[in-house]
């Protein structure tokens, strides 16, 4: 799914234009972004946490050449889902759908 059909899917659920089906989905990621930024984790009950997780920096290889470089520090993303998420996707009745 990409974000096109994040956005149908969503104004379909909501009843909500597209328009503002793709407003909101904006300013979600905007305020997810931000907390991230600023060091927070995010919480969503039963689906998942979402939180930053700094990177060190490391020893690498290119895989066409073979030449050794480091790969700089930086920050990356864990999501961490939650038990009713698991639960959904392990229910026997609901999987290949």
């Amino acid at each position: 799914m990409n974000k096109q059909q994040l956005i149908n899917d969503l104004a379909l659920k909501t009843g909500q234009t597209k328009s503002t089906s793709q407003k909101m989905l904006q300013a979600l990621m905007e305020i997810i972004t931000d907390q991230l930024r600023c060091g927070d984790e995010i919480h969503l009950y039963g689906f998942a946490v979402i939180s930053r997780w700094h990177q060190s920096k490391r020893p690498a290889r290119n895989p066409k050449t073979g030449a050794p470089h480091v790969i700089p520090e930086r920050f990356s993303v864990k999501l961490k889902p939650g038990k009713q998420l698991l639960d959904e996707l392990n229910n026997p009745q609901t999987k290949n759908k």
